[in-house]
């Protein structure tokens, strides 16, 4: 049980970092040339990549979340018509 509680705060931490990543892309595009959001950019994916590792290897059983899937989704086509139209 404890194992599995770890895992929820880890992840939700991952995703809520990737979502500053992308509402700092979304609504303050200009930020994206400075030191610091390349270091929080890069942090991010890399604690994302850690994560998934982790989560293949050891919660291989455990199935992805439809509902992430289609919110990551909505947000990568936002951010895409974000940066093509606006």
């Amino acid at each position: 049980m404890d194992g599995n509680k770890i895992q929820k705060i880890f992840h939700y931490m991952i995703v809520l970092l990737l979502i500053c990543c992308w509402g700092l892309m979304m609504f303050f595009p200009k930020s994206m040339d400075s030191m610091g959001f390349k270091v929080f950019f890069s942090v991010s994916i890399a604690c994302a990549m850690i994560y998934s590792f982790y989560r293949k290897k050891y919660f291989s059983t455990q199935e992805c979340c439809k509902t992430e899937k289609i919110v990551a989704a909505f947000l990568i086509i936002s951010l895409f018509f974000r940066f093509v139209f606006l």
